[in-house]
C-alpha cells in the first residue's frame, strides 16, 4: 500500500507542477521572469523526491497528500505573480522535505 501511496504523490506533485507551467506560459514576459527560478526550484526537488522515495524507500503519509492537495489549490487560486511564486516555493520546499 505505501508504494501505491508514495506513487500517487509522486503523480499529484507532478499535476501542481504541471499547474505551475501552465500559469508560467499565461504570465508576461516579465512575470516569467520573476517565476522562473521559483518554478525551476520546485521542478528540482520534485526529481529528487521522485528518486528518493522509490530508491530509499521513504514512505509518505496520507497527511503529505493533503499538504500537497492544499498547494496545489494555493497554486490554482493565485491572483497574481508574489502569490504563484510562493505557491511554488512552497511546493519546491514540501518536496525538499522527501529528498
Amino acid at each position: 500500500m505505501s508504494d501505491i501511496q508514495d506513487l500517487k504523490f509522486i503523480k499529484d506533485s507532478e499535476k501542481a507542477l504541471d499547474a505551475l507551467f501552465d500559469k508560467y506560459a499565461e504570465a508576461e514576459p516579465s512575470d516569467k521572469w520573476v517565476l522562473k527560478p521559483a518554478i525551476k526550484a520546485a521542478s528540482e526537488e520534485l526529481l529528487t523526491a521522485r528518486l528518493a522515495l522509490f530508491k530509499d524507500g521513504v514512505l509518505t503519509t496520507r497527511d503529505d497528500i493533503n499538504k500537497l492537495k492544499e498547494i496545489r489549490q494555493e497554486i490554482d487560486n493565485a491572483a497574481d505573480t508574489q502569490a504563484l511564486i510562493m505557491s511554488a516555493l512552497k511546493l519546491a520546499a514540501f518536496l525538499g522535505v522527501f529528498a
